[in-house]
């Protein structure tokens, strides 16, 4: 994931959006706000938030089809249809 741009950042803050669940509009929580999180979270467990980044990123990574079904399926729950 060298080459990859959005390895580790974009994908662990994808990650905990995806925790924090859907709203009418998408995600509850802004990537932005999920890095604010990220990076509270490594400070309380003492840990670098670029190594906690990547487990998070590397996490999403490996389990990426199933998460994203889970995802959409929250999402869609959040829509209004019946999931």
């Amino acid at each position: 994931m060298e080459n990859d741009t959005r390895y580790p950042y974009t994908y662990a803050a994808d990650f905990l959006r995806g925790l924090a669940g859907y709203g009418e509009g998408g995600t509850k929580l802004s990537r932005s706000g999920a890095s604010q999180v990220l990076q509270g979270i490594a400070a309380a467990l003492g840990m670098d938030d670029a190594e906690l980044a990547r487990k998070l990123a590397d996490h999403y990574k490996a389990n990426e089809d199933a998460i994203t079904e889970k995802s959409a399926k929250a999402f869609m729950v959040a829509q209004g249809y019946a999931g």
